[in-house]
């Protein structure tokens, strides 16, 4: 007797594994017709009753509910009867109570979502930027649609930026996006949050070279000397980049050239010139230019921005050791405002000719920020320039 009915339980057994798999199988077909045969084979199964739910519109809520009722952890019905609510309906608070259930059971991404994009469409501050912090302290997706909707609904940057989780993942591309939109002024705190967050990890991995590089760079090209300056003290004493931090009483970076470039901010960028080959040697401390003789008439050969006061007085000093014939190089240093307001570029006079290396201006009154470059014009008279050009300590400090 005891065998019978243990074949009897197997049989049994088998027969409901075959129910549940075809019920499975005909669930993932996910038709208008497969679906109903699922839940008439197991229908006890939320998931199946939810789905359901998407094909029999007029049996929408009644599902949701029944699924909810056998699995009270059913997030996803539970958000579906708050859409139900909120857009059918239009009973917000209910709609609200669903969401907020949803996000009790589970902890999850999507109900802190869905809260979100809730308080959002209704303008609820509080409420938004409590759940827009919860949704992205998790969220493993882009995080810019959440970004997007925080400056929808308010202009304030600290508030914003209080949302902001401190999260490397989510610091770094809220930088990026400020950056995009030409929101700059935010930017330095954000930077500076995240080279805290980040520590000891490899600054490589967190955009270092290429995306707070390109945030500098527009930075110190857009004049935002205040910004700019703030995102570069950041990495400087994270030690993310070895370079120091000018000031506009010593605006000049790296001027003994003892580091190699990092060739963006306020750090030496090289501009690549057909017929001139430019080596910086760091254990020489000097950058070496080699001119073929075919090089343009006119060309730049490489430069820096510099952090300047408007109106102060300067002192630009270097060394050079020319290799080129006697006479003029046709080397000078140009200093060119970065401003919205017309403004005038000054020019040293000829580097070789120069009884002493340095040259005094006043930083234009309209600037915060002058790009220094160091450049080439074949003097008049005199065939283009051919040897080699050493420049060592360049160095300027304000009067």
């Amino acid at each position: 007797m005891l065998r019978y009915s243990l074949i009897a339980c197997a049989i049994l057994g088998a027969f409901y594994s075959f129910l549940l798999a075809r019920a499975a199988w005909l669930f993932e077909q996910d038709t208008a017709s497969s679906v109903p045969k699922a839940v008439e084979l197991v229908p006890y199964n939320s998931a199946y009753l939810s789905r359901l739910a998407a094909w029999r519109s007029n049996d929408k809520v009644a599902l949701l509910q029944q699924a909810v009722s056998l699995n009270p952890f059913d997030f996803e019905s539970l958000i579906q009867l708050g859409f139900d609510q909120e857009f059918r309906k239009r009973d917000i608070q209910q709609a609200e109570r669903f969401y907020l259930r949803a996000a009790v059971v589970n902890q999850m991404f999507l109900p802190k979502w869905t809260l979100t994009n809730f308080y959002f469409r209704h303008a609820r501050l509080p409420e938004f930027f409590r759940w827009a912090n919860a949704a992205l302290a998790i969220t493993p997706f882009s995080a810019e649609p959440i970004f997007v909707q925080m400056w929808l609904l308010s202009q304030d940057a600290d508030r914003i930026s209080r949302a902001i989780p401190e999260r490397p993942r989510i610091l770094l591309p809220y930088a990026w996006f400020l950056s995009n939109n030409q929101k700059q002024d935010p930017i330095g705190p954000i930077v500076h949050r995240l080279v805290q967050a980040v520590g000891k990890l490899d600054p490589h991995n967190w955009g270092r070279d290429d995306l707070l590089a390109v945030i500098e760079d527009r930075l110190v090209a857009a004049g935002n000397r205040d910004t700019a300056l703030s995102v570069w003290s950041s990495m400087a004493n994270a030690r993310w980049i070895p370079q120091t931090v000018p000031d506009t009483t010593h605006p000049v970076t790296n001027g003994d050239f003892r580091l190699p470039f990092y060739q963006h901010g306020f750090d030496w960028t090289e501009l690549a010139t057909p017929g001139i080959h430019t080596d910086q040697i760091p254990s020489d401390k000097l950058v070496r230019f080699y001119f073929s003789g075919d090089e343009p008439e006119q060309c730049s050969l490489f430069q820096q921005y510099i952090p300047l006061e408007a109106g102060r007085a300067y002192d630009l000093h270097w060394h050079i050791d020319s290799g080129l014939p006697e006479g003029p190089s046709g080397l000078h240093w140009h200093l060119t405002p970065i401003s919205k307001a017309p403004s005038v570029e000054l020019v040293s006079d000829d580097l070789a000719e120069s009884k002493n290396p340095d040259w005094q201006f006043h930083a234009p009154l309209a600037a915060k920020i002058a790009l220094l470059t160091l450049g080439y014009q074949r003097p008049l008279g005199q065939i283009r320039a051919r040897g080699t050009v050493l420049l060592k300590d360049v160095s300027s400090r304000a009067e």
